[in-house]
């Protein structure tokens, strides 16, 4: 532990030397005061992770907390594992962009009601087989290879998406420092490889609530001083807003290239979130954490209220707007924003707010940010190790549990790499910017794992079946991506293949044996 925050401390210190030699759009105003904010929040959620860690040593208390997480920390924790950094810089820079407007608050519908369906449709499931992971689920109903198929996409999808996470953390400490995006990326996966490598998933959850409070207060700072700082207040933030066409928030389209219409919000959105909660271990490890079944929906039900946070940074954006329309940017930041868009909010926090509260806005975007890359590497780790690791080398199923755990530190540490080295190269493929790569990039993957998760819950359809339908869902959207259909609909499509695919296969194969 005293190595980490030597290391820690280090790093820091080379960051607030490194921060004088900025490039041209990072901050000259991000103060000592600022730093110390940052620092602070940074080495003190590393200490009380270390604190609050579980004393109990084993499997159970590294990755599901011993079944003893209180359900309003899980809740907490589940809000800020699915926040995440875009909510902070994404929402707010989609709203600023040329064509943005309040239509992606429309998706808020389908977070809600995607939270409600895992709730009601296997949270129960899970809780009454015991199991570590949706895969164990899937393997005890449907058999080993198709639960190895389903980690398999798992460990794509959430490598790539959570590798977008990354980078949308990165950007921010970019626009303070002035460093290069490679040098923030390893900073940010520094602390939450540190922050996972504690305690597990009993660290991961306390310091992700710690970090849920602070990004909260953080979104309501900014909202309140985006108010502020515009001559007029609300009201002539809200007419600039509506002459630029920002105020629009229902889209009754019908057109399936359209990204953010109220029925992909209904429809397509439901089952990105039901995915997320059913069949991403980053997201479902923290439900299967509490005491008991009924603790979990509570922990859940609970969690809906995180689409406040999105509803709020959305406003931000619409200050962001009325903002710079009095107070133009300069060429040269222009050029740069309009390159990077994502830039955008974390620019106007260092360079227009106060001392001390810009440096209190920033640590909630770290918040948000870490607290999802380290729930990502916890169950990547669990994924990793004690699924497909425990087929590899059967000796692990026989292996002493303290020996195991400190293997899944190491596969923690691994998979910060890896992430590390995904942000980068996303770093270079930002059309359309973080918000719409971070939906697309699972798209291909969760699509298919909410099908199987659905056939093992009806109990039906064999490894072949499986396959093909996953096979052919991946075909098809790839396609409706070449098309341009909305990214959200690639999710029940691919589902939907996937049963119908696994059924089919399977009446043809009943039909056969009979005819025989």
């Amino acid at each position: 532990m005293k190595k980490f925050l030597i290391l820690i401390m280090a790093l820091f210190f080379g960051l607030f030397q490194f921060a004088q030699n900025g490039n041209e759009i990072a901050s000259t105003s991000f103060s000592t005061l600022n730093w110390i904010i940052l620092i602070v929040f940074l080495l003190g959620t590393t200490l009380i992770g270390e604190l609050v860690k579980n004393k109990d040593k084993g499997l159970d208390a590294f990755f599901k907390g011993g079944n003893n997480l209180p359900w309003w920390a899980v809740s907490l924790s589940l809000i800020a594992t699915k926040t995440s950094v875009a909510t902070f810089i994404a929402v707010p820079a989609f709203i600023f962009s040329m064509n943005g407007n309040l239509t992606y608050l429309q998706m808020t519908i389908g977070f809600a009601l995607g939270n409600v369906l895992f709730v009601y449709v296997l949270l129960k499931e899970y809780y009454e087989e015991g199991v570590f992971s949706p895969y164990d689920f899937i393997q005890n109903r449907l058999g080993v290879k198709t639960s190895q198929l389903s980690r398999t996409f798992f460990m794509i999808g959430a490598t790539m998406s959570q590798g977008v996470r990354l980078l949308g953390t990165a950007l921010v400490l970019s626009v303070i420092t002035g460093q290069s995006t490679m040098v923030c990326i390893v900073i940010i996966a520094l602390f939450a490889v540190i922050w996972s490598y504690i305690g597990g998933i009993t660290t991961v959850v306390w310091t992700d609530a710690i970090q849920f409070i602070i990004f909260i207060f953080g979104a309501f700072f900014a909202l309140f001083y985006a108010i502020g700082d515009i001559p007029g207040g609300f009201g002539e933030m809200m007419a600039i807003a509506d002459e630029k066409a920002k105020l629009v928030l229902w889209d009754l389209s019908l057109d399936p290239h359209k990204t953010y219409t109220l029925w992909v919000g209904i429809l397509g959105c439901t089952f990105f979130e039901f995915g997320s909660n059913a069949v991403d271990q980053v997201v479902t490890q923290r439900a299967l954490c509490c005491k008991n079944l009924k603790e979990a929906r509570k922990a859940v039900a609970f969690s809906v209220i995180g689409v406040a946070t999105t509803w709020i940074m959305a406003f931000v954006g619409i200050g962001l707007v009325a903002y710079y329309d009095i107070n133009p940017l300069s060429d040269l930041v222009n050029a740069s924003i309009s390159s990077e868009p994502d830039r955008i909010f974390p620019y106007y926090v260092v360079n227009e707010l106060p001392n001390g509260i810009s440096g209190l806005i920033i640590a909630a975007m770290f918040a948000a940010g870490i607290s999802t890359l380290d729930s990502a590497l916890t169950a990547l780790s669990q994924t990793s190790v004690m699924g497909i690791g425990t087929l590899v080398f059967p000796k692990l199923k026989t292996m002493d549990e303290n020996k195991v755990v400190k293997i899944s530190k190491n596969a923690i540490i691994v998979w910060g790499i890896i992430l590390a080295l995904l942000a980068y190269g996303f770093s270079f493929f930002q059309d359309g910017g973080l918000l719409a790569l971070g939906f697309k990039v699972p798209g291909y993957a969760y699509g298919t794992l909410i099908g199987i998760a659905f056939l093992a819950l009806m109990r039906k359809g064999t490894f072949t079946g499986i396959l093909i339908g996953a096979i052919l869902a991946i075909v098809i959207i790839a396609l409706m991506h070449y098309d341009g259909i909305s990214f959200f609909w690639w999710f029940p499509v691919g589902a939907l293949v996937v049963i119908i695919v696994a059924l089919l296969h399977s009446k043809l194969l009943k039909n056969k044996t009979e005819i025989v």
